[in-house]
């Protein structure tokens, strides 16, 4: 069988990631039963984490990630005294019955083994010969130690489900569109022919679904398409909500209050046109005339709250994406926290705990597979002299974004410098590029007088281990730098 990773695809893994509860490197580990534990703790991390696989790779030094090879043979016996094929034995003792692919590659003229589990039809925890393990950090644990973990591996069930639950049953075609705005979603899927093309698309989305002679609509399809989510009171609750208050804090008065009427796809462009309208605005004046100058650039907003509608935890009750305006300051919220890293926003391909959702938005152009919405927040924060976006998971149940209105780099808190670097650190990373204090100068729109407020700023951000020193061979007048999770001159 054709092997599923390319040797540059493996090898990419190896670079771009450390261990992590769904990955695992091993040299000659040959452990039969320890194998099939460490595959349900990868497998079960990966549910969690809403991840369509785990990796268990053999060949690599665990810690310097140093490719070694390795003599281990997935084709072997499972031990001396049990003659059973060693992958036999996992698939007999797993449950629920899971794909693995095992594959050889030869990287550096050295044997990797890398061994792909893929739990994209699982619908229970996995177990190993009737016990449940799960990753803490790079450990292997028994899953009954870690309640809260289980439960969010149920949760991750629930909420590949909620897309595709009946929000409304027995609907009539002649009723879909009084209910769903079809107008809108045929424009955008240039659908002009008879209803027979309109309905398979639709049934293709999974917005609807086909019973005789009518049709249920699904929470995908109320949710993203519903003309008046009062028809749709379940889902009523969970629609994007907008407040704007009079000073710096919630203490002060909200002066503005307004939660989404309609699906968040037919009603994204009014959304967004809503909080623009309520964001401050500062007065400009230039080639003779005035202009009003937003304090918050559109992308930024735009990136953001499509970002919280896309990656909202639906098993969250009782909670809702929001978007909250100060005099001074912006806060976007959303239930649920992060799958990946808030650190590794930019460089990592997102993932979405709601395809069937994440997909039709980028249908409509809302949202992007590509991942490039964080790198656009960054840009057009620096572009406009703000202070870098702040990333909080405050508790187990939501995630907070904040972006802040303009401060000079000079009048930044030492969080706010240490930050703005590391992003903008970040954004040139993936470019192939470093930053250094000329550039973080030119970017900040300073003057080589800042040169040495600027050292000072980054040998702050290299304490607080969000950036490190590309080439150590290169004097400190000529350094330059890349993110603490960047390959250094060294290790190219």
């Amino acid at each position: 069988m054709e092997n599923k990773l390319s040797n540059e695809e493996l090898e990419n893994i190896i670079n771009q990631h450390d261990e992590s509860e769904i990955l695992d490197y091993k040299e000659n580990f040959e452990d039969s039963k320890a194998i099939g534990e460490y595959i349900s703790a990868l497998g079960n991390s990966a549910l969690m984490l809403h991840f369509p696989v785990a990796y268990l790779i053999w060949g690599i030094h665990d810690k310097t990630k140093e490719i070694v090879g390795t003599k281990f043979n997935p084709n072997r016996k499972a031990s001396n005294k049990n003659q059973m094929p060693l992958k036999t034995y996992l698939e007999q003792f797993l449950d629920p019955h899971i794909n693995l692919y095992w594959e050889e590659h030869n990287i550096k003229n050295k044997r990797v083994v890398a061994l792909i589990i893929d739990i994209s039809r699982v619908d229970h925890p996995i177990s190993f010969l009737g016990k449940r393990f799960i990753r803490v950090g790079t450990s292997k644990k028994a899953l009954s130690e870690f309640p809260e973990k289980e439960r969010l591996i149920w949760d991750a069930f629930e909420s590949t489900k909620f897309e595709l639950k009946i929000a409304k049953e027995n609907v009539s075609f002649d009723n879909l569109s009084n209910l769903l705005n079809l107008k809108v979603y045929k424009r955008v899927n240039n659908i002009s022919a008879g209803d027979s093309e309109l309905v398979k698309s639709m049934e293709n989305d999974h917005l609807i679904i086909r019973r005789k002679i009518n049709f249920d609509i699904t929470n995908l399809g109320a949710y993203t398409l519903a003309k008046n989510m009062d028809n749709f009171p379940a889902l009523k609750k969970r629609t994007i909500r907008i407040t704007k208050y009079a000073g710096k804090q919630k203490l002060d008065k909200a002066i503005y209050d307004r939660q989404g009427k309609m699906g968040i796809v037919v009603s994204f462009d009014n959304l967004l046109t809503n909080i623009m309208n309520h964001i401050p605005y500062s007065e400009s004046y230039s080639a003779g005339h005035r202009e009003d100058i937003p304090m918050f650039p559109k992308i930024a907003i735009r990136e953001l709250v499509a970002n919280a509608l896309v990656h909202q935890d639906f098993t969250k009750t009782g909670m809702y994406p929001s978007v909250e305006i100060f005099s001074n300051k912006v806060v976007i919220s959303n239930p649920g926290v992060p799958l990946i890293d808030p650190q590794r926003f930019l460089d990592v391909q997102p993932i979405s705990r709601n395809n069937e959702l994440a997909n039709l938005m980028e249908k409509f152009n809302l949202v992007e597979s590509r991942g490039t919405g964080i790198d656009k927040v960054v840009n057009s924060l620096e572009q406009n002299q703000l202070p870098a976006l702040e990333i909080r998971v405050p508790d187990s149940r939501s995630t907070v974004i904040t972006i802040r209105s303009k401060k000079s780099f000079k009048d930044m808190t030492i969080t706010e410098r240490n930050s703005s670097i590391y992003w903008n650190a970040c954004l040139r990373y993936v470019g192939d590029e470093q930053i250094s204090n000329k550039t973080i100068r030119d970017s900040f729109k300073l003057t080589t007088r800042d040169s040495s407020m600027v050292s000072k700023a980054i040998s702050n951000a290299i304490d607080a281990q969000l950036i490190k020193v590309y080439d150590p061979n290169v004097g400190k007048k000529f350094s330059k730098y890349i993110p603490f999770w960047g390959r250094d001159a060294l290790n190219n």
